[in-house]
């Protein structure tokens, strides 16, 4: 098929898009004038606006802030969809969606997520997180994005709080982790009661890190923990569990550490 010329290429773009000519212009010389190709780049960096979508989103929006869905219009969303807030679906959904904080979605996110996703009903959301549910359960790959995202959602949007309390650490790891590692259930709990003892604020670095402490040395041998390395730069409050493990008998100093339960 012979290419459009470059007039006939960039009427066809603003006929689609409803773009400037600037813009097509500047789109269609990255892909070579090739319609097609600027279409698709286009949209990967301008997702497109679902009407149904703004309507979806006005029914849960704050009635003093009209680009804010609220804590009362987040409960009324997660009803919606079936969703109990204390599951952890509630926050696939924060996470997805880009929440700032807890009980909050702003408009644009709400809007062109779904909409580059081609999603514009509650059927269709539900089916969706799902999906990226299920997927997480199975990839530490696709669940790590998302436990990172949690201490960010919960530390919340203001950007002088740098840490999270333990009480709120710890619900939050139950909520993420119990289900997810059943094979690390009594080291986990080990962990909380650790934390909890502590009452040390956590910070995004301790919260990461044990998460790879996590997958790379309580999964692999929850028994003994033999993957643990001193000299390794693990976070100084995952040093601390050791010894606190050691030095409450549930984990044997040396070479030969076995749990005594």
């Amino acid at each position: 098929m012979a290419r459009l010329s470059k007039t006939n290429a960039k009427a066809q773009f603003i006929d689609v898009t409803q773009a400037k000519s600037s813009v097509a212009t500047r789109y269609l010389e990255q892909a070579d004038w090739n319609v097609e190709e600027a279409l698709r780049e286009y949209y990967n960096e301008n997702p497109p606006y679902d009407l149904k979508l703004e309507k979806l989103f006005d029914k849960y929006m704050d009635p003093e802030n009209h680009d804010l869905i609220s804590i009362d219009g987040t409960l009324a969303y997660l009803n919606d969809l079936g969703i109990d807030p204390e599951e952890v679906l509630s926050l696939i959904v924060a996470y997805v969606l880009k929440s700032p904080q807890t009980g909050e979605f702003r408009r644009n996110s709400f809007v062109q997520i779904w909409s580059s996703l081609s999603i514009n009903t509650i059927d269709g959301m539900r089916s969706f997180l799902l999906e990226k549910e299920n997927t997480m359960e199975t990839s530490v790959d696709e669940f790590e994005p998302f436990y990172q995202f949690v201490f960010e959602f919960v530390r919340g949007s203001d950007s002088r709080i740098k840490v999270i309390s333990s009480e709120e650490a710890i619900i939050y790891w139950q909520m993420l982790l119990d289900k997810r590692f059943p094979k690390s259930t009594e080291r986990l709990q080990q962990w909380y009661e650790f934390v909890q003892e502590t009452k040390k604020s956590i910070t995004r670095d301790s919260w990461n890190m044990f998460f790879k402490f996590l997958v790379q040395v309580i999964e692999k041998d929850p028994s003994s923990l033999s993957g643990y390395d001193e000299a390794s730069a693990w976070p100084s409050l995952v040093d601390e569990y050791i010894e606190w493990l050691e030095e409450s008998g549930k984990l044997q100093k040396g070479d030969d550490m076995s749990l005594i339960f």
